[in-house]
């Protein structure tokens, strides 16, 4: 009698990171709007908009840093927030964030940015 086992390999998740019907208000003022968003394995994304319009609230949400006010985070198609049912702390999200902060120069004026960087 021969047995035969088939293993099948485990489907590779489909969205990396999803966030869906994302919104964030601020003292009632809303700054991120109804955002959908699905990332892929491997996939590099950059957010560009004018001052203001979320996008560090958005990636403050994807981390973990800000609680999630309406709609869904998913990493891996595993849910990790979603108003009053589940909020992944920071630390256990596996997720990294450089703030754009550290690489300016306050104290600096345009035109000495440019000579330093030249």
């Amino acid at each position: 009698m021969t047995a035969t086992l088939k293993i099948t390999p485990e489907a590779p998740s489909t969205t990396a990171l999803s966030l869906h019907n994302v919104r964030h208000a601020y003292d009632g003022h809303a700054v991120v709007k109804g955002v959908d968003l699905n990332v892929a394995p491997g996939e590099v994304v950059c957010l560009l908009g004018p001052s203001g319009c979320g996008k560090t609230t958005l990636l403050r949400i994807a981390a973990g840093l800000e609680v999630l006010q309406e709609g869904s985070v998913a990493l891996d198609d595993v849910y990790i927030a979603a108003p009053g049912q589940r909020h992944v702390p920071p630390e256990k999200r596996n997720v990294g964030l450089a703030f754009q902060d550290s690489a300016l120069f306050p104290h600096s004026d345009r035109i000495g940015k440019r000579y330093f960087w030249a």
